[in-house]
């Protein structure tokens, strides 16, 4: 987390209130300036176990500073003003724990898009459907659709093991550091999506992809560049061509929403929480 103060308490209370009971929180604040570790620090549940950075490091720094040392066996990253429905964790544990599944690195849900107060914008954004998905389909279709199919990071649970088969997570495109992280989970296994949003990503204005919107575009095709790059993709010169055109429309798309709920969302009251739950 960091400057989560907003939305902490609610974030914190999903992971909380999970149906599957078994699990550490492990909650890294960014160096906040705002009340964001005082909220997170009047929970009292033995599972929470809280650090703060001595110094802001950024989304990339804070990241894997957080997949560093946990010690469950499956991971989960949460952003501070995201949200986890009930039975995320329970669904994608027992996706793991299929027999038919074995050999999936990655399972993902479709989610839930919120505003700042938790109104729902998007009841379910499904750019692929549910079941098990090898690497060459996801990531040509992914190119060609020209967005995220797979989700934003709270969107996936992934084995705490294959973490060290990968580099972790890179913002040197700042846009895609969820998509760059998932394709190196998805080079040891397959994808298993989960056909029923299991999470839910706030859009806010002082959320950081909203922050990076604007540059949504020129990287989101570098990424797909640098994809194209690797032959176990099997992406094609079609494939790219389809994309780019599906990426301006989506990265239009999108700039138009920002800057539209931007407008609307200018006068919305500030919400605090008892320092108390």
């Amino acid at each position: 987390m960091y400057n989560n103060a907003r939305f902490i308490a609610q974030t914190i209370t999903s992971v909380l209130t999970q149906t599957f009971p078994d699990f550490e929180l492990l909650i890294y604040d960014d160096h906040s300036t705002d009340l964001s570790f005082d909220i997170a620090a009047s929970f009292t549940d033995p599972r929470i176990k809280l650090y703060r950075n001595s110094g802001n490091l950024g989304p990339e720094g804070n990241w894997n500073k957080a997949i560093s040392q946990v010690r469950g066996r499956y991971v989960k990253l949460v952003c501070g003003d995201d949200i986890l429905f009930p039975q995320c964790l329970e669904k994608q544990l027992a996706a793991f724990q299929d027999p038919l599944n074995r050999g999936v690195s990655l399972v993902s849900s479709q989610r839930t898009i919120i505003d700042p107060e938790g109104k729902t914008l998007i009841k379910k954004v499904n750019f692929v459907n549910g079941g098990r998905k090898g690497l060459v389909e996801v990531t040509r279709k992914m190119i060609r659709m020209g967005t995220n199919i797979i989700g934003e990071p709270v969107c996936g649970l992934y084995p705490a093991e294959l973490i060290a088969k990968t580099t972790g997570y890179s913002a040197t495109v700042p846009y895609t550091i969820d998509l760059d992280f998932w394709l190196q989970m998805l080079k040891h296994g397959d994808l298993y999506v989960i056909d029923e949003p299991l999470c839910a990503f706030r859009i806010s204005d002082l959320s950081w992809s909203s922050r990076i919107g604007e540059l949504r575009y020129k990287q989101f095709l570098e990424f797909m560049e640098q994809a194209a790059t690797d032959e176990r993709h099997q992406v094609t010169d079609l494939d790219l061509f389809i994309g780019k055109i599906n990426c301006a429309i989506q990265s239009m798309t999108s700039l138009m929403g920002f800057k539209l709920f931007a407008t609307s969302s200018s006068q919305l009251p500030i919400h605090t929480f008892p320092s108390q739950h």
